[in-house]
Parts: structure tokens; sequence; C-alpha cells
């Protein structure tokens, strides 16, 4: 029960799915995802240049709060160089750009995936917390 099935499509792209759809679900899914694969993106290259105002959203800040500078945490060398990576491909499509005099500085949290690789997150903990509260 559960679980992800990966489907390698001739045009080299590998599609991932729900290992727990019936053989006629799987079918009917994997049809249109084929009709439209190009709608989708599976790698941050696949996706340079879009706007950012489709993809930026304002956090709206309690005025009286104080800006939190996490300390910097130190990583090993393996996580370095995963964190180094990561960065450099977002960097390169777009997704993110350096910038100078921060009134928030927050940490990156490196996490080993199954498969071995490293996902990068991003520890907002402090920003949250003065975030106004929207149920």
């Amino acid at each position: 029960m559960g679980g992800i099935k990966e489907i390698h499509l001739p045009e080299g792209r590998t599609l991932r799915i729900g290992a727990d759809l019936s053989e006629k679900e799987q079918e009917s899914l994997l049809s249109v995802l084929r009709k439209y694969l190009e709608a989708f993106a599976s790698t941050l290259f696949d996706m340079p240049g879009i706007d950012p105002d489709i993809l930026c959203y304002r956090l709206a800040l309690d005025q009286n709060a104080k800006s939190v500078k996490q300390r910097k945490r130190k990583v090993n060398k393996e996580k370095r160089e995963a964190i180094r990576e990561e960065t450099q491909k977002l960097i390169k499509v777009n997704h993110i750009r350096e910038i100078q005099y921060l009134e928030w500085l927050a940490n990156v949290v490196m996490v080993k995936k199954a498969n071995g690789k490293w996902r990068m997150y991003v520890d907002f903990t402090n920003l949250y917390n003065v975030c106004p509260k929207d149920s």
C-alpha cells in the first residue's frame, strides 16, 4: 500500500505515480501525462525565466517584530558541497539571487533522502513566528 512507481519515458523523462493505483488508473493517468508532458517541469532547468510575480509571495509581518539573524550552523564537508550544488542550480535558473545587508537570516537544513541525495530546506521558524496567524 502506498509508495511511488517510476515510469521511464522514451523522451528521457521519468514520471512518478502512485504505486497503489489500479492498472486502469495508471494507464489513464499516464495517457494524460504523456499528452500534456510539455506542461510539466521535471527539473529546475525546465522552468528558467518564469516571471517572479507568479512565484513570489509577500509575507505580512508584524510591524513591531524585531528581525532575527540565525547563527550560522556548522556543516560537514559533504553537506557543504550539497548546499553549494543546490544553491548554484537555483541561481542558474534565476529562482534565487544573492542579496546583501539582510534584515533576516535563516539557515539551510540538509536532509538525506532515501536515494542518498540531499534535499535542502530553509529554517524560516523565526520569520513564521512574527507573521499574523491566518486561519
